[in-house]
């Protein structure tokens, strides 16, 4: 004990210098050491102490930890609870306490944040007896996925999305090249392609994009969903469909009456619309069989534009007065001639895609603003508001013949809730294909003389469709200049869709017109590309790819673009090229006229420049007489362009115009043509709410799909939430 005794007393001597030190000078563990002494010479332990600073209601004590729940002391909290955390967890039984814990805490978050209860909108119930088109608008569903992932349930909803993302591998997007096919067609029977081709839409897909939609849209698959409570029961979304068309068809009715405030009604696209009812079991009387049905939608014109129109001139009467002068009116050339401005206004559009070529794939100006555009001038651009389209039920009868025309006429009147009588009563417009124009006319024909207007129908005004305008005469002008696959010394347009890479037989795989339009471009750019390389004297140099294209002097950049048009693109060019002594030239010098026209339509469409298209259905007017498998179009497009240009009046004449293309997304440079756009909503139709797994059903189409393709079709997958939120949302809405 003796020899003990000086050692205590250093440490009694170490402790006073310890607290005499000044504190900057202790060490954390000094520090550590001098209050665990000071709380064991209260007999506190370090939880009391902590536990009472933090309960205390005292000011003083209240003051000193004001910050630990605010911004500005967070920060230290959460490592003080992460330090906690880390020393609890570090044995099995306080790992699994805290656990625990955590599960507790979990539980009492989602039971104090819930939905709020009662009837839509005020609570999140909503029955499918009551549900509203409006409940399915994209600013009501953007609006309650924000409620119940950021105010109503985020607790839930974070833990949701940020566990299933973290399941998700980083390279799950990625695709795998062996399942790929780029030229692979739908997994469909020859009957089923023809259908399909008929419609002018052609889908490329794979297996694995096949086998995927198979399950998907499977009853199956939807009760599973159902039990494990990730979707609404197949019954339900049924019941609510069927209300849903219900609503539909009351605002169709309420579209079509007829409104003093304005003499027109909305604008009706119609399409004949064959589809298989396939049955997997045949028996007596249950077989697979054709349908042979139209469908399609009403347009309300926009607002904008009938604002600026004079509405007296848009009345029956005047369009009856303005057909009163065709008997007079002699057809003259010049009405499909163009004019000057036309004509400069073309030599723009050429030197456009001569410097769309020469911009993407030779050089660069060193100034772009002074460097010959890319775009040729606007002329009468329609604007680009979000058109308010209303689906039609779909009608078992098809526009094929002229009787069956007149019964889509029957139907349609009756969808719109009016009389024969009231119907006939204002101007009608109406758009669709080439076949059902002829068909209409031939109905008209037959019904003629009489004093009856719901019997001669005088009172519509049908007019083609851009879409199959454009698609039918471009495969005609590419059939005259394709040339024969099987002479290697022709120079058809299969020579360079072959150095493309592009099959002469999958020029227009299966009457995909899209693809063949892009084909189409491909070779002229091609050839324009070609004809730069002449003028820059580069013709036999290998062309090779590069990331940066090299700058060279605007001056000299126009002067390519300019000497190229000379060349190649002028009328003076083909004048000066004889076709007896130099067929070859001559063909490429016509066939890059032709696809110019081409390129310049499909272009202005897309633009919405209405002007534009107007210019190349003049120049078309002229070609149709001399190119091959265009009977029928000699006489109908001239005549579509001598009624617009020459028999309406100009505000009937803006309102038709402005009426043929549609921007259904509202963007700039995203228009398309109406009878495009129905084949958009036939495809949907037939090839996705009929494939459910519970074979096709016509009465189903009709009742519930056909009304209701806005609702249960998305137009835009740009929303502000994870990729793999919207994946789900997207699946359960495809089974339904």
């Amino acid at each position: 004990m003796d020899g003990l005794q000086p050692q205590n007393n250093n440490n009694e001597n170490h402790r006073q210098n310890e607290n005499h030190r000044p504190h900057q000078a202790l060490t954390e563990n000094e520090k550590l050491m001098i209050v665990c002494r000071q709380l064991q010479a209260l007999d506190w332990t370090p939880k009391q102490f902590t536990t009472a600073f933090l309960r205390s209601e005292d000011t003083e004590f209240a003051y000193r930890r004001r910050f630990w729940g605010t911004s500005t002391g967070w920060n230290s909290t959460r490592n003080l609870i992460e330090v906690i955390k880390s020393e609890v967890t570090s044995s099995d039984y306080g790992a699994s306490q805290w656990e625990t814990f955590i599960q507790e805490e979990a539980i009492r978050i989602m039971i104090n944040q819930r939905p709020p209860s009662g009837e839509y909108p005020v609570g999140s119930y909503i029955s499918s007896q009551s549900v509203q088109p409006s409940y399915f608008s994209p600013d009501a569903v953007n609006q309650r996925e924000r409620l119940i992932s950021m105010e109503h349930t985020p607790f839930l909803f974070n833990i949701l999305h940020q566990t299933i993302g973290a399941t998700v591998p980083n390279n799950a997007a990625e695709v795998n090249e062996d399942d790929r096919d780029d030229m692979a067609e739908p997994d469909i029977d020859t009957d089923e392609a023809e259908f399909l081709g008929r419609e002018g839409v052609a889908f490329e897909s794979n297996s694995m994009s096949v086998i995927r939609s198979r399950k998907i849209a499977s009853t199956r698959v939807n009760d599973y969903l159902h039990l494990l409570g990730l979707t609404s029961s197949r019954r339900t979304a049924m019941k609510a469909l069927r209300v849903l068309s219900n609503c539909a068809a009351r605002d169709l009715r309420r579209s079509m009456a007829l409104n003093d405030s304005f003499p027109l009604g909305p604008i009706i696209c119609i399409d004949n619309l064959d589809m298989e009812e396939r049955v997997h079991t045949h028996s007596v009387g249950h077989r697979s069989m054709m349908f042979h049905g139209s469908w399609g939608y009403i347009h309300t014109a926009n607002p904008k534009l009938l604002e600026g129109l004079d509405r007296s001139q848009l009345t029956l009467a005047s369009y009856y007065q303005a057909l009163s002068k065709i008997p007079k009116l002699v057809i003259q050339p010049k009405m499909f001639l163009p004019t000057r401005e036309e004509d400069n206004h073309f030599e723009s559009v050429l030197k456009s895609q001569i410097a769309r070529v020469m911009y993407r794939y030779v050089a660069e100006p060193a100034d772009r603003q002074s460097a010959i555009a890319r775009n040729p001038p606007e002329i009468d651009v329609i604007d680009c508001t979000r058109p308010n389209i209303q689906p039609l039920k779909l009608m078992e009868a098809s526009d094929n013949s002229a009787e069956g025309f007149g019964q889509v006429i029957e139907s349609i009147i009756s969808q719109t809730g009016l009389t024969p009588a009231d119907f006939c009563s204002r101007l009608q417009i109406m758009e669709g294909d080439l076949g059902t124009a002829q068909n209409f006319n031939s109905l008209r024909a037959l019904r003629t003389p009489s004093a009856h207007p719901e019997h001669h129908l005088h009172n519509i005004c049908f007019e083609l469709g851009a879409a199959h305008t454009l698609w039918n005469i471009a495969q005609s002008i590419l059939s005259y200049h394709f040339g024969d696959p099987n002479r290697t010394n022709d120079l058809g347009t299969w020579q360079y869709l072959h150095a493309l890479g592009i099959p002469s037989e999958k020029v227009v795989p299966k009457k995909d017109f899209t693809q063949m339009l892009n084909n189409i471009e491909k070779a002229h750019e091609a050839s324009i590309f070609y004809c730069i390389c002449v003028i820059m004297g580069a013709e036999n140099e290998a062309v090779t790819e590069s990331d940066t294209l090299r700058r060279i002097p605007t001056e000299r950049w126009n002067g390519i673009v300019n000497e190229c048009y000379s060349k190649f693109f002028s009328p003076n060019a083909r004048r000066a090229t004889s076709k007896t002594e130099s067929p070859k030239l001559y063909g490429f010098l016509m066939r890059l006229h032709d696809f110019s026209t081409i390129v310049e339509t499909n272009r202005a469409m897309k633009a919405g420049d209405i002007g534009r298209v107007m210019n190349m259905w003049k120049i078309w007017s002229i070609m149709a007489q001399a190119i091959p498998g265009l009977v029928n179009y000699r006489s109908y497009l001239p005549r579509m362009v001598v009624l617009i240009n020459e028999v309406l009046t100009p505000p009937l004449r803006q309102f038709v115009t402005h009426n043929l293309l549609v921007s259904p997304s509202g963007r700039e440079n995203h228009f398309v043509a109406k009878d495009q756009y129905l084949e958009l909503l036939n495809y949907a139709l037939k090839f996705f709410h009929n494939r459910t797994g519970a074979g096709t059903q016509v009465d189903r189409l009709q009742e519930m799909f056909s009304l209701n393709i806005n609702l249960v079709r998305f137009h835009n997958l740009n929303f502000p939430f994870h990729p793999l939120q919207l994946g789900l949302t997207h699946t359960l809405i495809s089974i339904i």
